[in-house]
């Protein structure tokens, strides 16, 4: 819905790539679900609110993120989507995670992760990816650059080379920032 209006950062977080346009764009979908009636899909609201919540994100604008993608989660777990639980449970771990709050973050990260691993290993790779980079910026170099790997093997089995980029991009800051670390260790 939104995804040509987004983009990846210097810090490889999501941006917009037009503040004004996904504004607009996130303002359409908010009057598209208030239009809706109360018996309207639970799919379409999940998928809408997902869609808000991660507008909302990229504009900085944390707790409307937080607010609609638990929502969005709510409705993938009362449907009984796993796969959409995995997803949305990554997203909304991406927004605590942009709003500083690490815990909530790791505590979402980690069952979006074993919820992959255990029963749709075709998200595995995204899972492994956004940990990674939630790693990455707590410091944990190492941890980040084992999710990273193996997220850039699965990746690479996929075949797809937008998603093999987009996980070589984060492994090659974690490679750039343990230099660094190693550069600023004292020498015996």
């Amino acid at each position: 819905m939104l995804q040509h209006l987004i983009t990846q950062d210097d810090s490889l977080r999501m941006v917009p790539t037009d503040r004004n346009e996904l504004a607009a764009a996130v303002g359409r979908l908010r009057e598209e679900l208030r239009a809706s009636p109360e018996e309207t899909d639970p799919a379409r609201t999940r998928a809408l609110t997902r869609w808000i919540g991660l507008g909302e994100m990229c504009l900085g604008h944390h707790e409307d993120a937080r607010t609609f993608l638990r929502q969005s989660l709510d409705l993938a777990t009362a449907i009984g989507s796993t796969g959409a639980v995995v997803a949305t449970g990554l997203n909304l771990a991406d927004a605590h995670r942009y709003a500083g709050d690490v815990q909530a973050a790791d505590a979402l990260y980690r069952s979006a992760l074993n919820t992959a691993r255990s029963r749709h290993p075709e998200l595995l790779d995204f899972a492994l990816q956004h940990t990674g980079k939630h790693l990455m910026e707590r410091g944990d170099l190492a941890e980040a650059r084992s999710h990273l790997q193996e997220a850039l093997e699965l990746r690479i089995a996929k075949g797809n080379t937008e998603l093999v980029e987009s996980t070589q991009a984060a492994l090659d800051r974690v490679e750039l920032l343990l230099g660094g670390a190693a550069a600023a260790a004292p020498r015996a």
